[in-house]
């Protein structure tokens, strides 16, 4: 009896391992400059410092974030993530902004 329960406690964890794996995001850490913004479309571009994703990039703010854009912030280094584990040429990802800039 004990050795079924745990092929069924076993069998029950590899499937919330994968099940987990399936809902997860993978999110690339990059760092660039601010060169451009357009407000009411929320984007921004960004001459992205980071390995692998190395350029003038283009990125969409989040909903709250377009509020805050201003001439101000160009030229500031940003640090943020984007919804992507790669970042390939001519995409346009989602910024996520985590903390400050």
């Amino acid at each position: 009896m004990s050795t079924i329960l745990k092929t069924i406690g076993s069998l029950f964890f590899v499937s919330l391992l994968f099940i987990s794996t399936l809902h997860a995001v993978d999110e690339l850490y990059l760092r660039g400059i601010i060169r451009s913004y357009d407000k009411q479309k929320g984007i921004i571009w960004v001459n992205v410092l980071s390995e692998g994703c190395r350029g003038l990039r283009e990125f969409r703010l989040p909903e709250n974030a377009k509020e805050d854009l201003d001439p101000s912030l160009i030229g500031q280094k940003i640090d943020f993530y984007i919804n992507s584990s790669v970042c390939e040429e001519g995409k346009i990802y989602n910024m996520i902004l985590k903390g400050g800039r």
